[in-house]
């Protein structure tokens, strides 16, 4: 059957070296038609995954800016209400002073108007009676 055995299997030259030629035209093929087509491939995705490292880093760092910058206007917008809650506090208390003095001056002025309107109403009384 073979030309020799190795390891008690027959190996025939023949075979051997048809099997050697087709190999090589089998791998002359692939190299010449696909490889070059798959490396091609490989290449394009490799420079699509970079690109796409390159956006995700840029958009980290805008993402990242952006954080920043809301949490400064946070910050103002915080320092702004503080501030107007201050002022309104104080605008408040005003207003309710305003209103104190006020009332204290209503009630002053009835108080002098009832003690007028008593006075006439004694005088009078006085002056039917003695009349």
């Amino acid at each position: 059957m073979g030309d020799f055995t190795l390891f008690g299997i027959p190996i025939s030259f023949g075979t051997m070296i048809y099997q050697a030629i087709i190999f090589t035209i089998l791998v002359f093929i692939l190299k010449k038609f696909v490889f070059k087509k798959l490396v091609n491939i490989l290449d394009t995705r490799k420079q699509h995954i970079e690109n796409q490292l390159q956006l995700t880093e840029k958009y980290k760092l805008d993402a990242k800016k952006n954080f920043e910058a809301s949490e400064d206007i946070l910050k103002q917008a915080r320092a702004d209400a503080r501030e107007m809650m201050k002022h309104n506090e104080n605008e408040a208390k005003l207003i309710i002073q305003d209103a104190k003095d006020m009332a204290k001056q209503i009630l002053k002025e009835a108080k002098e108007e009832a003690f007028l309107s008593r006075s006439r109403s004694l005088t009078q009384n006085g002056q039917i009676k003695g009349a």
